[in-house]
Order: structure tokens, then C-alpha cells, then sequence
């Protein structure tokens, strides 16, 4: 065998990063921006994280599940930086900031829908703690189970479901279930 063919037939690491993590890209870009709430700081945070494994593509490529691994990895980060600024103290000039100049931009949960129950929905889950917050977001909204959670957060299945049952309890307290319209009511049913 010539050498030239052995190294025709392996990939460059760009290629082997991207093959491997462009399936996983959506879902990390979800669980960001529901960790920060913000599209641009759900962009920095997925390419910073993105950034930092790269150098690790070859562990990357022996893990057999590398969904969890990722979002276990994205949180974590999260986490870091969360710990990091509630730590720095950033002093503001009140003279800088005009309520006029204030400008807001429509995050993608906003725009699919402008529905006062998505509003009430979101301001609920803020109130919840960062822990019941990450359990009910990544079961509920993403669809992983208590086994893959433990994974992605290192945290017993116990305690994944009693945080999960605390966290679903405040959301049931915290949203006022509104009755229907009479128009959107089933009538004729007989018990």
C-alpha cells in the first residue's frame, strides 16, 4: 500500500467535527437558548462550547450516545459562566440608558407564537430554580429520559424525579388554568 493512500483515506478533523456534530447542532442550540433566554447569548454560548471540543473530536468519535455527552458538556459551560458573572459586580451610569433608545428584539420563542399563555408559560419556568428549570426543560421541551438527565447532569434518578415533580407542581401553582369559552366547550355529554 502506498502512503499516498492512506492518507487519501482518512478525513481531516474539520470534516469529522462537522460530520459528527451537525446532527446534535439544533438540539444544543435549543438547550442554550433556554438556558440564557437570549438568541445571542445561545449563539455565543453553542459556538464557544462548539470551540472547545473541537481539540476533542477523537474522544468524541468513540462515545456511543454523544447527545447526552454534548448537552452534559453545554450545561456545564453554562453553568461556569452563570457562576462567573454572579460573581462580577458591573456598575451602570444611569445617564447612558433612555427608556426612548431601548430597543427590543423578538426572540424565536417569541415569534412562533405571541400568544399570552407561551408568555405566562415562560415567566413561570424563570421563576423556577436553575436546577427544576434545566429537569423540566430537558424531559419535557426535549424529550430525554430520566436516565439519559442523570447523564447529562450527573445527578441521581432520584433526585432527578423529585426535582421534576417540585418543578411541575410551581408551574401548575404559577399558571392559572383559564376556563374556555363557552364557544370551545363540549356540550351533549352525558355521564
Amino acid at each position: 500500500m502506498s502512503i499516498l493512500k492512506l492518507f487519501k483515506g482518512k478525513a481531516k478533523p474539520a470534516d469529522r467535527f462537522e460530520r459528527l456534530l451537525r446532527p446534535h447542532i439544533d438540539t444544543l442550540y435549543r438547550l442554550a437558548f433556554r438556558l440564557c433566554n437570549s438568541q445571542d447569548d445561545a449563539e455565543e454560548l453553542v459556538q464557544f462550547f462548539l470551540t472547545r471540543i473541537f481539540e476533542k473530536i477523537d474522544q468524541l468519535e468513540d462515545i456511543e450516545k454523544p447527545a447526552p455527552w454534548l448537552c452534559r458538556g453545554l450545561y456545564n459551560l453554562y453553568v461556569d459562566g452563570y457562576r462567573k458573572s454572579a460573581r462580577e459586580i458591573t456598575l451602570f451610569n444611569q445617564d447612558e440608558f433612555d427608556d426612548d433608545t431601548a430597543i427590543q428584539v423578538e426572540t424565536p420563542f417569541q415569534q412562533a407564537s405571541n400568544a399570552q399563555s407561551l408568555d405566562s408559560i415562560d415567566s413561570a419556568l424563570q421563576q423556577l430554580n436553575q436546577d427544576q428549570r434545566a429537569v423540566v426543560l430537558l424531559h419535557d421541551a426535549e424529550g430525554y429520559t430520566l436516565e439519559e438527565l442523570s447523564e447529562i447532569l450527573q445527578v441521581p434518578v432520584g433526585t432527578l424525579k423529585s426535582r421534576l415533580h417540585r418543578a411541575r407542581k410551581i408551574l401548575k401553582d404559577l399558571l392559572v388554568m383559564e376556563p374556555f369559552p363557552e364557544s370551545h366547550r363540549l356540550t351533549g355529554i352525558k355521564r
